[in-house]
């Protein structure tokens, strides 16, 4: 059983190699210790135990023990941090292409659909309206794609992070409701990537369904 009068004195003896970041080192109800760093940036310099902490004779083995631990936690904050700030990194331009594409999937269907109603003297016209809508739907997935590609290898580069990848999102400040995001293997990929699949998969139903309704109506006015 460690007391926190032992857990503060190996702390003192450990003075000389705490990590810039220590701040304190308490005993817990469940008889282990829990450290206070300073908040990580994940710029900092990786930290990595001295090597002089295992030939100072000075040293205790609690003290050790106590150092060894402490640099592993550090450690792991450091690279929690690293991976929350290279996602914030991507923030501005993966917030501003997933808005885009739900756009312009929205403006695609609502044109489609309002072929329905559309008047034959505005047949063509409407037609040529959702052709756009089409291709600037399968341009917005692309950008998007882009950004989901540049997402899914900052995941794949922190895969030893300690946080779920839910908390590094939204410590981040991203809200990946709704995403559609694959692995790393989708990245490029010769069917397409995530959502150009799902965008073109629908321009394709679109216009299977445009072309049934003309080669109908052709037999109709036949």
């Amino acid at each position: 059983m460690i007391s926190l009068y032992d857990v503060q004195q190996t702390a003192e003896q450990a003075a000389a190699y705490h990590h810039l970041h220590f701040q304190s080192v308490d005993k817990t109800e469940y008889n282990t210790v829990f450290f206070t760093f300073a908040a990580f940036t994940g710029l900092e310099k990786e930290p990595v135990l001295p090597r002089e902490v295992r030939t100072d004779t000075r040293l205790t083995d609690a003290a050790r023990d106590l150092l060894e631990e402490e640099y592993r936690e550090a450690h792991s904050l450091w690279y929690d941090a690293g991976y929350v700030r290279a996602l914030a990194a991507l923030r501005p331009t993966a917030t501003r292409a997933w808005s885009d594409s739900l756009q312009a999937r929205t403006r695609m269907d609502e044109s489609f659909a309002a072929l329905a109603t559309t008047a034959d003297t505005h047949w063509h016209a409407a037609v040529s309206a959702l052709v756009t809508a089409q291709d600037q739907a399968l341009e917005a997935a692309r950008a998007w794609d882009e950004q989901a590609a540049a997402i899914v290898a900052v995941n794949e580069k922190f895969l030893g992070n300690h946080i779920p990848r839910h908390e590094a999102y939204a410590r981040a400040g991203l809200d990946p409701t709704g995403w559609v995001i694959g692995y790393a293997g989708d990245y490029p990929d010769y069917r397409g990537t995530p959502l150009v699949r799902q965008t073109a998969a629908a321009i394709k139903e679109q216009r299977d369904h445009l072309q049934t309704v003309a080669l109908l109506a052709g037999r109709a006015a036949a």
